[in-house]
């Protein structure tokens, strides 16, 4: 990994232990074209919530959100529980993607969907792990939006530039005031994402904001991004 890709450890963990995982939540448009792209969240350590992916927003919110994209939105706990109900992601690209596609297709069997139109968001070490899948696995995910990206080890982001990364869209967001290592990780992910593999960014600081949590404007603007991420695009 790149220097510029170095992560700093943000988070002490405790032992792990299994635990019954909570229940994954879904936002199926009203009406839409069918096949439906997937919008798919990845929580940040210990913060999943089967209510949604904006703390204190209504589950009408989001279903608005899924309204508005034309896209099934779903969410699900982490792939390691940590035996207090909480769970984090292993940061293991392999098994964090198995886990991933295997719940993506169970959540989502009996719709119409198109699984070649994917597109992650996660925040914290959500973020992490979404870029680095995303990188790693241009052809199962469209693009990602990275809200504060932070982790246990080491980004593990794709240093092999490839076509498809030329057709992905990411938006990596962080406030200003944040702890310096998520700052200075959402930088680095977004000149390699740019610079290194060639995909489409866009970087933004938020300023003013210290308080470790989603962009301000994210209820506004998230179908925005997540549009401009599982747009069609021809050239795939």
């Amino acid at each position: 990994m790149k220097p510029i890709l170095v992560a700093l450890g943000l988070l002490l963990f405790g032992a792990v232990s299994e635990a019954t995982k909570p229940k994954h939540f879904i936002f199926v448009p009203k009406a839409a074209d069918e096949p439906m792209p997937v919008a798919v969240w990845l929580h940040g350590y210990r913060g999943y919530s089967p209510d949604g992916y904006f703390p204190g927003e209504t589950s009408g919110a989001m279903q608005g959100h899924a309204d508005a994209l034309g896209a099934v939105i779903l969410g699900f706990p982490a792939t390691t529980d940590l035996g207090d109900d909480t769970q984090q992601w292993s940061e293991e690209p392999v098994a964090d993607h198995a886990y991933i596609q295997h719940r993506l297709r169970a959540l989502t069997k009996g719709l119409k969907v198109d699984l070649k139109r994917v597109g992650l968001f996660g925040f914290s070490q959500g973020a992490m792990v979404a870029a680095d899948l995303a990188t790693l696995y241009p052809d199962s995910y469209r693009g990602a939006i990275l809200m504060s990206p932070g982790g246990i080890g080491s980004p593990k982001a794709s240093e092999q530039r490839l076509p498809v990364h030329a057709t992905q869209v990411y938006f990596c967001f962080c406030g200003a005031a944040e702890h310096e290592g998520n700052v200075t990780l959402t930088k680095a992910y977004a000149g390699h994402l740019e610079k290194v593999l060639g995909a489409r960014v866009t970087l933004k600081l938020y300023e003013g904001v210290s308080k470790h949590t989603r962009p301000p404007d994210t209820m506004a603007q998230f179908p925005t991004w997540m549009g401009a991420i599982l747009k069609p695009d021809e050239k795939r």
